[in-house]
């Protein structure tokens, strides 16, 4: 865990990280023990566009799809007293990581990305990975979204915890009982 603590606020607390680093899993969880709204960008994605995402890549690419999510990323993040979890890519967009960074609780769900890949390998849902050497996508992806990850005001370490460690960890760094 950063060193990094702050007070109870009324914020909305956003996870990042790659594909697979449990942001939906911590996100449910956290908000079921808060009693706050929980969203997870793909899952509205899908509801809005009436498609997987997978669909929406193969369909209609990657830039497509990135901008459908930072709509539905910037209106997500209009919302008080919530929890969201953001697709992989989501925090490289200028705009959406400006707004998270001056206005939300940002936590990095930070996982070894061996345990990434052996946690994607048999997913079928990730479009930036099929047919790719799944470990060099990771590593790749690492490369370009690392730097902006690490600008999370708080970083937790996932790989060897279970989600109850993790919500605990997160729980007791806002200082919220």
């Amino acid at each position: 865990m950063s060193k990094k603590r702050l007070s109870q606020t009324k914020k909305n607390i956003v996870f990042l990280g790659h594909m697979g680093s449990g942001k939906s899993t911590i996100g449910r969880g956290l908000s079921k023990k808060l009693g706050l709204d929980f969203y997870d960008t793909d899952k509205e994605i899908e509801k809005e566009m009436g498609q997987k995402i997978a669909k929406i890549f193969d369909e209609s690419g990657e830039s497509i799809f990135r901008n459908i999510e930072r709509k539905i990323t910037l209106k997500l993040l209009d919302k008080k007293n919530s929890i969201i979890a953001l697709g992989g890519g989501g925090f490289e967009d200028l705009k959406i990581r400006k707004l998270i960074l001056n206005k939300c609780n940002s936590i990095w769900l930070k996982c070894d990305l061996n345990i990434l890949e052996k946690r994607c390998r048999v997913s079928k849902k990730r479009p930036l990975l099929s047919n790719k050497n799944i470990k060099a996508e990771f590593e790749r992806l690492n490369k370009i979204r690392q730097k902006n990850y690490s600008k999370a005001k708080f970083t937790i370490d996932v790989s060897k915890k279970n989600k109850y460690q993790i919500i605990k960890e997160i729980t007791e760094a806002l200082k919220i009982y």
